[in-house]
């Protein structure tokens, strides 16, 4: 949805901290696109498909290893415009195991998307 023909460019970048008291993963992709009217109509195709996905199960059943996962998109005041998210995830075999949660904030700054993804315990 972000990655579209409209691009002339991205770049990626990704942090990894473990001195914390939990592990942080924090991968950032940024997408520059032919003009401002291409990047608006990514950021509105990527909104909508994050918002029709609330709640679904992924992984591999024998191994054990099924998450069942919920996500919920919430406002952010983030440059032009932006969608933020937040997505929570169980182990369906292994439910005293604590779920964990992910947050996206990709938001859109003249002809550029800016995706920041936060993980914690990875």
């Amino acid at each position: 949805m972000l990655r579209t023909d409209e691009m002339t460019d991205d770049a990626a970048a990704a942090w990894y901290f473990d001195q914390a008291a939990e592990v942080e993963t924090i991968p950032s992709q940024a997408f520059v696109y032919r003009d401002e009217h291409a990047a608006t109509e990514a950021l509105a195709a990527y909104q909508e498909v994050v918002g029709q996905c609330v709640s679904w199960q992924m992984g591999a059943g024998t191994a054990g290893y099924t998450f069942d996962v919920h996500q919920e998109v919430f406002d952010t005041a983030v440059g032009d415009e932006s969608v933020a998210r937040i997505q929570t995830t169980t182990m369906i075999r292994y439910p005293d195991v604590p779920a964990s949660s992910t947050y996206w904030v990709t938001a859109k700054v003249g002809p550029s998307i800016v995706q920041l993804t936060i993980g914690r315990g990875h």
